[in-house]
């Protein structure tokens, strides 16, 4: 229940997923910045968790306690709060709708946050277009490689389907944060970020992920949570 979360949640009880939002600020391994990329880095760490949202006993709600809380959100509480915030990138509603149901589909199965994935296809793909191509061959919402189409969990190779498309690109980031030790070198890896030569300042990328993460996890904590509580 919302109201039992504490602010004195234990580390051990938390998954890699439901960590992914604070681990940056504990992170020893992350690749050396410059002096401009750390002062960039500490204020998207000081906004991964600013906003504030009034437990009902009057406690503020903590970084882990916001992540916890949207773990605990039923996917129908979301859908409406994440179309409407992705609904900024596109007057597609249909799209809007899909991309939505989508995202809350695969985070159940793969168990990571809604606001993570989406975080990381608006960061991919701001313009929300199915069919867009980066000039290394990636393609669709999460500008997943070509050479990771075709996994099973998916039933489909096409990435510029929709729900293919975010259910591989979920899945490279699901295995990425198992496989990494902290959630920057897992948003490092899926952005194919390789001491950072292949693209210009791709160590900022997950600084740039977690800030949005965190916006779209506040909104559908501000629009679900008096929801869930009138329920309980």
């Amino acid at each position: 229940m919302l109201h039992s979360i504490g602010t004195v949640t234990r580390l051990g009880e938390l998954t890699t997923a439901m960590l992914v939002g604070v681990l940056l600020t504990t992170e020893s391994s992350a690749p050396p910045e410059t002096a401009a990329t750390a002062t960039e880095t500490a204020m998207a760490v000081a906004i991964v968790d600013s906003f504030a949202v009034a437990l009902p006993d009057g406690e503020p709600m903590t970084a882990l306690d916001s992540l916890e809380a949207e773990r605990e959100l039923a996917p129908a509480a979301m859908r409406r709060p994440l179309e409407t915030y992705l609904a900024r990138f596109s007057d597609d509603r249909v799209l809007v709708r899909r991309i939505s149901r989508a995202v809350l589909r695969e985070a159940g199965r793969q168990q990571v946050p809604p606001s993570l994935i989406t975080a990381v296809l608006l960061t991919e793909n701001t313009t929300l277009r199915p069919e867009a191509a980066s000039s290394v061959g990636a393609q669709g919402l999460m500008q997943v490689m070509p050479f990771h189409a075709g996994a099973r969990l998916c039933n489909s190779d096409d990435l510029v389907d929709v729900d293919s498309n975010i259910c591989h690109g979920t899945l490279i980031l699901a295995r990425n944060l198992r496989a990494t030790p902290t959630s920057t070198a897992a948003l490092l890896r899926y952005n194919g970020c390789v001491r950072g030569t292949n693209t210009p300042n791709c160590n900022r990328y997950p600084a740039i992920v977690l800030a949005r993460a965190s916006r779209v996890r506040h909104e559908i904590l501000a629009a679900a949570m008096p929801v869930q509580l009138a329920q309980r």
